[in-house]
């Protein structure tokens, strides 16, 4: 896997959680729980989340994306571009 490439969206998709504004307290438990999941891989000091992380992730990050898709397309678009990198490496 290009973990430098999976690094890269994740950081893209941390940054975009970040810019997005207040959202009900439904949605914003889910964007807060992926912020933690991002961010618990970033911090990992370059060291490879195990592929079961990811696989736990992806079904949070395909709920997001269904979740945000009309409200808030540019977040919702930064989630399916990792979603689509993890489908990459089989994930």
């Amino acid at each position: 896997m290009d973990q430098e490439h999976l690094q890269k969206v994740l950081e893209d998709l941390h940054a975009e959680l970040r810019a997005t504004q207040p959202l009900d307290p439904g949605n914003r438990g889910l964007l807060e729980r992926l912020a933690q999941d991002i961010r618990s891989v970033l911090d990992s000091g370059g060291q490879p989340a195990s592929a079961e992380h990811y696989q736990a992730m992806r079904p949070r990050l395909q709920n997001a994306v269904r979740a945000f898709e009309a409200s808030h397309p540019q977040l919702s678009k930064a989630i399916e571009n990792v979603v689509e990198t993890l489908a990459m490496y089989n994930l």
